[in-house]
């Protein structure tokens, strides 16, 4: 085995990060470079998850029996532990089915804000400022809100390498939302929230950042970072699918009214009078929540807390940029930057470059990325895309890069 990329603490690649992810045991031969897009799962979620279905499912904070009892006591446990991870209070994390959700869920509700003295609530004409390289999940809730309520979208300048700028011209009195991810999904470069936050709030705007790949390269913490609304998924940090979280700053989450309804989310209903909601989070948990992944969740905050370097991942993949004929999409250098390199060959269609990945045992991915805006940008309608984690040793970098070299000879050959 090539040698392992160490941390002061955790080597990335080694063989004790990897021995915890059953799914490199059942794929020996594929290189799996596409966490960006779902990371693998570790060995105690997926036992933790078969555990509550075979010995304690039961129904949460409703039901009055021993199992609905333990239940909830864990269910309640994660949430804890999520808000720990974020640097967030209990009362600012609620449970949703993605982090897609938690975006659709916040962008609904503060459609439904009516009180004009509400730092929540948006008039015709008020602007929204957006990145360029938002995903879609944040995009198009936002463009949604902004068509019913009469607002401006605007969209942030970039530079060449597709860097966040500008934002102190593009921020004014008629701003009222600022939205922009503190990592790209697919220039793999960190955005200056802090100071895109100072800017915004004070011009009294609430900063929206997406976090979904921030967790998974970052120790995150949303109040330092200046964040007030945020969501992110458990799939991308080595957790269960089906199961994301929505961060409310708590002054502003409880102004936030509900826009999904059930069970659960309400006090008291009646015939002919105003439903009373609770209060946040548990107003934005209507319904059966997925139980089983909330628990499960909880087995993967001990390796979120290791501290593992990803310096030499990251310089290792970005020799990328050395090859002729590719086009890298985000900065070239690996500082300030993940894992995550997103990609163009001359002459070749990015889902060509994937399946010859993919036939030589390199797992990687192809298309716009949920982020057309942002290729757009970058002139290019889709790329292809390898993006790593812990897991990943030092020989599947270089066998990916040993087939990118030759991607476009073999494609080219007749020509």
């Amino acid at each position: 085995m090539a040698a392992a990329m160490c941390s002061k603490t955790q080597c990335a690649g080694s063989p004790e990060i990897r021995s915890l992810f059953p799914f490199f045991k059942n794929n020996p031969d594929l290189a799996y470079l596409d966490s960006a897009a779902t990371s693998q799962k570790l060995k105690g979620v997926i036992e933790k998850g078969c555990e509550f279905y075979s010995f304690y499912n039961a129904p949460v904070s409703r039901s009055a029996h021993a199992l609905a009892f333990r239940d909830t006591e864990e269910f309640e446990k994660t949430r804890e532990e999520v808000a720990s991870f974020i640097g967030a209070d209990c009362e600012e994390i609620a449970f949703t089915s993605s982090a897609t959700a938690a975006f659709n869920i916040l962008a609904n509700s503060l459609g439904y804000v009516k009180d004009p003295a509400s730092p929540l609530y948006l008039a015709e004409g008020d602007e929204i400022v957006l990145s360029r390289s938002e995903h879609n999940s944040v995009l198009l809730p936002l463009q949604e809100l902004a068509r019913r309520r009469g607002c401006v979208l605007k969209f942030l300048p970039m530079t060449e390498d597709g860097q966040v700028e500008g934002w102190k011209e593009a921020i004014g009195e008629k701003t009222k939302i600022v939205a922009v991810s503190r990592l790209s999904n697919v220039t793999g470069a960190f955005a200056d929230i802090p100071s895109i936050a100072e800017t915004a709030h004070a011009a009294g705007a609430i900063v929206i950042s997406d976090i979904c790949q921030a967790v998974a390269h970052e120790k995150v913490d949303v109040k330092a970072l200046g964040i007030d609304f945020t969501g992110f998924s458990a799939h991308k940090i080595y957790g269960p699918t089906g199961l994301g979280f929505l961060y409310g700053r708590k002054d502003l989450f409880e102004q936030l009214p509900a826009s999904y309804f059930g069970g659960s989310m309400v006090d008291s209903a009646w015939e002919n009078r105003q439903a009373i909601y609770k209060s946040a989070p548990q107003r934005f948990e209507a319904g059966t929540q997925p139980v089983a992944q909330v628990i499960a969740m909880q087995a993967t905050f001990d390796f979120l807390k290791k501290d593992i370097s990803e310096t030499a991942l990251t310089e290792r993949l970005m020799q990328a940029s050395s090859i002729a004929h590719v086009k890298i999409l985000g900065p070239s250098s690996p500082a300030h930057r993940a894992p995550i390199l997103s990609f163009a060959v001359e002459g070749v269609h990015p889902h060509d470059v994937a399946q010859f990945m993919a036939v030589n045992g390199v797992a990687i991915r192809a298309g716009h990325q949920c982020a057309q805006i942002l290729h757009r940008s970058f002139g290019t309608p889709s790329s292809s895309r390898a993006s790593l984690a812990p897991y990943n040793e030092p020989q599947e970098i270089d066998k990916f890069l040993n087939l990118l070299s030759e991607i476009r000879s073999y494609f080219t050959k007749g020509d």
